[in-house]
């Protein structure tokens, strides 16, 4: 069975006003002293932390890691009077931010410049192993279509500086202000892929392979498809839904027998990240307009048989009734608000922190 991996961003919020604050590094330390078979890294930010599980092919360890770790973290988070938030963006607005200390975090900031102070957001990363580079390739382009249908998803970051938004995923918003955000191209094979790469690092348009910020990309350090599309998830059984969606999608799509442009994903995605469950989208197959709860359920249709294969399919289809019942993180989270103002939303927040410690 073909493995893979998660990795999740989280926020250090203030217990009160639910703003970023720089605990990460001291909360790291602490989490890194445990048992988890992971690894807990430091993020762009001090109030990040980021845990990447081991590569596993069920899903039940994936989530037993994750759970542990997010477990660990709301230990820390409680004894700080802090909250350990698993969102795209944070709700509240705390002190200037500040870089975790390292060589490259150093370069990155100061190619980032002013945006800097607005890299508050956290996401979803999925790994997918596929050992061989143009099979990689042609695992990314039949994913490319998709994307948007993956965002719509997993919005998860309405909120920013204390208001609403009005989209589900700022995130994805604020990121596009990086030069390769977005969708990736269309590559012809491995070698188109990495002569981009390099033309793009050469330029100066990225400091460094790593940085990309394509929606999907091709790890530099491992032999698997990285989709990075994906807001950081609010609960553990939604980051399990879009990691098992993930895989069967790079194992299973169908390559697209015309190409959709860059541009019309793009538009897409800017879409998704407003609407979310409630947008029309480009349909990945035909290149038409269509609804993204009608493509959500043609996907469920699609992989199927992949799902099925991973010993998936059960909880995949009780996970996105769910999601299409209850809404994406995003409207849980504007539900909670809407329901009883910042308290609300803090005790929405903290009951994610006490499930994962259950």
């Amino acid at each position: 069975m073909t493995y893979f991996g998660i990795e999740e961003e989280y926020f250090l919020l203030d217990r009160k006003t639910l703003a970023p604050v720089p605990l990460g590094p001291p909360a790291r330390e602490v989490i890194a002293a445990g048992t988890l078979p992971g690894t807990v890294s430091a993020e762009f930010l001090t109030c990040q932390v980021e845990y990447s599980t081991s590569p596993v092919t069920a899903l039940a360890d994936a989530g037993t890691e994750l759970r542990d770790a997010r477990a660990a973290l709301a230990g820390f988070a409680r004894a700080n009077d802090a909250i350990g938030a698993s969102s795209g963006t944070p709700f509240g607005t705390g002190a200037p931010a500040t870089t975790s200390p390292s060589a490259r975090y150093a370069t990155i900031s100061r190619w980032l410049g002013d945006l800097v102070g607005e890299h508050q957001v956290n996401g979803t990363h999925i790994h997918v192993e596929i050992p061989d580079a143009e099979d990689r390739i042609r695992a990314m382009n039949a994913l490319r279509p998709w994307l948007p249908v993956l965002l719509s998803l997993s919005a998860n970051s309405p909120y920013w500086h204390e208001s609403d938004t009005n989209f589900r995923s700022w995130r994805s918003i604020l990121l596009r202000r990086f030069p390769t955000f977005g969708s990736p191209p269309h590559f012809q094979d491995a070698s188109h892929y990495e002569a981009t790469v390099n033309r793009l690092i050469d330029s100066g348009g990225v400091p460094d392979a790593a940085s990309l910020s394509w929606m999907a990309r091709i790890s530099e350090r491992f032999p698997t498809v990285e989709v990075r599309v994906f807001d950081a998830q609010l609960t553990v059984d939604d980051a399990l839904l879009l990691a098992s969606l993930t895989r069967a999608l790079l194992l299973s799509a169908p390559s697209p027998t015309a190409p959709i442009d860059t541009d019309t994903i793009d538009t897409s995605l800017w879409i998704a990240a407003r609407e979310g469950l409630d947008a029309r989208l480009t349909h990945p197959l035909s290149g038409g307009v269509t609804a993204a709860r009608a493509l959500v359920r043609l996907l469920l249709r699609m992989l199927a048989p992949a799902l099925q294969a991973n010993g998936d399919l059960d909880f995949v289809e009780d996970r996105l009734m769910r999601t299409l019942r209850d809404g994406t993180g995003a409207d849980r989270q504007r539900a909670a608000f809407d329901a009883n103002g910042i308290d609300g939303l803090r005790s929405l927040l903290v009951g994610q922190e006490r499930a994962s410690a259950a």
